[in-house]
């Protein structure tokens, strides 16, 4: 669908000489027949024509939409985008194509020092955008990918502070990860607390309660792990889990006694 929008676009928004006019149609037409690494080639040729700067960026976001979306070349497709950044000083084409460079660089290449700096730059963009809380929570995930927990802290910290309860409960959420990953068990399930308080999704919800009592067990605190386990009991989608570990967590109670 974005590759139809843009190329729509494309076409309304510029003149052509005949032949670039032909070669984009017939490109389009390669995409529409599932033919990407032909669409590829023929826009590949439309660029070394040099055409005027407006084709040339769109040309290059529809390159940089096929290598990602459709060939699964990621570096190819950044590559695309940042040829975008360096041509225009538009607003509109730069926030687009470092939503979507940092989009690759965090759920594709795991780059997660470049996310950080892609959504940096995102957050603190003036005016502020439309998605600056998804920026912000996303920094905050590449933080804590990094193992950079003051930052991560730093961030969903302030997250916890927003009006969304959506990016509050990521906030919490995220919160009890990182001390979760410091094993600082307590101030974990503290957060995973508040994030239950916030979260409406259910099967959310029923995670972070299996996961709040996986830790308490690694506390020892065998009591308050069996309850929660046992209140998962036909809520957790796999039963026979829940079951082993309240037999698991049973057993070991009883061997405390003997």
């Amino acid at each position: 669908m974005i590759i139809k929008i843009i190329f729509l676009i494309l076409l309304s928004s510029c003149d052509f000489t005949p032949r670039i006019h032909k070669e984009i149609l017939k490109a389009q037409e390669h995409i529409l027949n599932k033919e990407y690494v032909e669409a590829v080639n023929l826009y590949e040729n439309i660029l070394e024509k040099r055409p005027a700067n407006q084709i040339q960026m769109k040309v290059h976001f529809q390159l940089a939409e096929l290598y990602s979306i459709y060939i699964n070349e990621q570096e190819k497709a950044k590559k695309h985008y940042s040829k975008i950044k360096e041509m225009t000083n538009d607003p509109l084409w730069l926030v687009k194509s470092e939503e979507k460079i940092a989009e690759i660089n965090f759920s594709y290449l795991k780059n997660y020092s470049a996310a950080v700096e892609n959504y940096t730059l995102l957050y603190n963009f003036v005016p502020k955008l439309n998605k600056v809380d998804f920026y912000q929570e996303r920094l905050g995930e590449a933080y804590l990918k990094l193992e950079n927990y003051v930052k991560a802290i730093e961030v969903f910290f302030l997250l916890t502070k927003n009006k969304d309860r959506q990016f509050q409960a990521k906030g919490y959420f995220n919160l009890g990860m990182c001390y979760f990953e410091q094993k600082q068990w307590r101030k974990a399930i503290a957060h995973w607390k508040e994030y239950i308080k916030h979260e409406t999704r259910k099967d959310h919800i029923i995670q972070v309660k299996f996961l709040m009592a996986n830790t308490y067990e690694t506390m020892e605190r065998l009591k308050q792990a069996y309850d929660l386990y046992y209140s998962l009991l036909g809520e957790y989608p796999n039963t026979q889990v829940i079951k082993n570990r309240l037999n698991s967590i049973y057993e070991r109670r009883v061997a405390r006694r003997r």
